[in-house]
């Protein structure tokens, strides 16, 4: 029998446990699905909705935004960086949205949105952004602490979903959470340490992009699943990753896999059995045409029939992959020295001024 590369010394490489918390992440979900804001957010014409965040707490918005861009007539948005959008005014609703509650970024456009007259709520596990909610009455709610960001998508993910929907837009019936929630259910017992590679799609990507650049590639909903794998490469795995959307890609990032350089670098394409016609037939052509020169082209599908499903389970699965990657490579999966080190240096910047 052969032995599972992944279990040589995962304690050792994952002494704060990313892998259990891993595995609890559908009963995070379901616990997210109990918390709601205080005050509660009330009904208003809304004309524009922005969910400001940055790195992981960010990502709720970016889910949002997929799943909101053919069934809202309003447009969701994301916005990463100070300040905020000139477009930010009365009639748009800005969600405030660091996991910390430290992240200064948000907490500007959060004090720039209230300046010009917006309705704001704020989704946070303490710090100066709860304080700030508390101080305006802003609705608030209070996500449970001990987590990073990348870890806590689904305390920041269903409480979103719960504001928009106590202001009139609902994203996701009950019959769609319920499936996603099991088909995460079902995942977590089969993405699991305990399960080998033979079982564990997991697993087996995280081989096959072992010694090679991952390029993810997506399109439409699966577009924001991408990204969210490359940032979760980085952050977990330490490697550096790419990603792309089709059919984008075809029309310039196509010949740069004509590059000698391509054959360290793997294709991944997020794949959805509703994506259109056309996007097929470019994922089937785009893999032909880089097959030759590329390290590896592999297809990824997704879970379950609904939307919500078939998006969470991609990202799920992207998350097991990211830490599988992290033990092939020999790195601990939980801390970011180099997220730090930019931090504590910008903190000596701004003392110094």
């Amino acid at each position: 029998m052969s032995r599972d590369p992944f279990l040589a010394d995962t304690e050792g490489l994952d002494p704060r446990g990313a892998a259990r918390i891993l595995a609890e992440f559908p009963s995070q979900c379901r616990q997210a699905l109990a918390l709601s804001a205080s005050p509660p957010l009330s009904r208003a014409s809304l004309r524009h909705v922005v969910v400001a965040g940055m790195g992981g707490s960010a990502v709720c918005g970016d889910l949002v935004s997929a799943l909101a861009s053919d069934r809202l007539p309003v447009p969701v948005t994301v916005w990463r960086g100070y300040g905020a959008p000139a477009s930010i005014g009365p009639g748009t609703l800005v969600v405030a949205v660091s996991y910390s509650g430290a992240t200064e970024e948000t907490i500007s456009t959060l004090e720039a949105a209230l300046g010009r007259g917006a309705t704001a709520a704020v989704l946070t596990s303490g710090g100066a952004l709860a304080a700030l909610a508390q101080e305006r009455g802003l609705p608030l709610v209070r996500l449970p602490a001990g987590l990073l960001p990348r870890l806590a998508l689904g305390y920041l993910f269903f409480p979103l979903l719960g504001l928009l929907e106590s202001a009139g837009l609902l994203l996701a019936q009950a019959p769609e959470r319920d499936e996603a929630l099991r088909e995460l259910e079902l995942m977590g017992k089969e993405l699991g340490p305990e399960r080998a590679d033979a079982d564990n799609e997991a697993k087996r990507l995280a081989l096959a992009l072992r010694g090679r650049v991952p390029v993810i590639y997506g399109s439409g909903l699966t577009a924001v699943a991408a990204y969210r794998w490359k940032t979760e490469v980085e952050e977990i795995a330490k490697l550096l990753a790419f990603h792309g959307s089709l059919p984008e890609a075809d029309h310039n990032e196509i010949e740069g896999w004509r590059d000698p350089l391509a054959a360290g670098f793997h294709a991944v394409f997020l794949r959805d059995p509703e994506e259109d016609d056309a996007v097929a037939t470019r994922v089937r052509l785009t893999g032909e045409l880089i097959r030759a020169s590329a390290g590896g082209v592999t297809e990824v599908w997704p879970r379950g029939r609904g939307r919500l499903a078939r998006l969470l389970s991609l990202i799920y699965l992207g998350d097991w992959v990211s830490y599988y990657l992290a033990l092939l490579r020999g790195v601990d999966p939980w801390p970011v020295p180099a997220i730090e080190e930019v931090k504590r240096r910008l903190r000596a910047a701004k003392s110094r001024r």
